[in-house]
């Protein structure tokens, strides 16, 4: 059997954000919602004490890397659509 992890690195703009204490709530919102909707792991990786930028990284593990990558992928898709936070980079691996 072969394990597979999924990793994607998203890098957002929070523009309505004036301070860091707001930034982090709204980060915290998508964190939550992908983990419940997505069953994956969140982590904001850089850009703690910026109040408008914000980079998180997600992981997820699978036998198939087909799946993640579409997962992500997924994921990828809904947080253009996301009225809070731009998406200003991205980038996926699969280990």
């Amino acid at each position: 059997m072969k394990m597979n992890i999924g990793v994607l690195q998203v890098d957002l703009k929070i523009g309505d954000a004036l301070n860091v204490r707001e930034k982090r709530r709204i980060v915290q919102s998508l964190k939550n919602r992908w983990r419940s909707r997505h069953n994956v792991s969140v982590a904001e990786v850089e850009y703690l004490d910026h109040p408008q930028h914000a980079m998180l990284g997600v992981a997820m593990v699978g036998n198939d890397s087909r799946f993640l990558e579409s997962a992500l992928a997924g994921l990828v898709e809904h947080l253009k659509k996301e009225r809070r936070a731009e998406l200003l980079d991205f980038q996926i691996d699969i280990i």
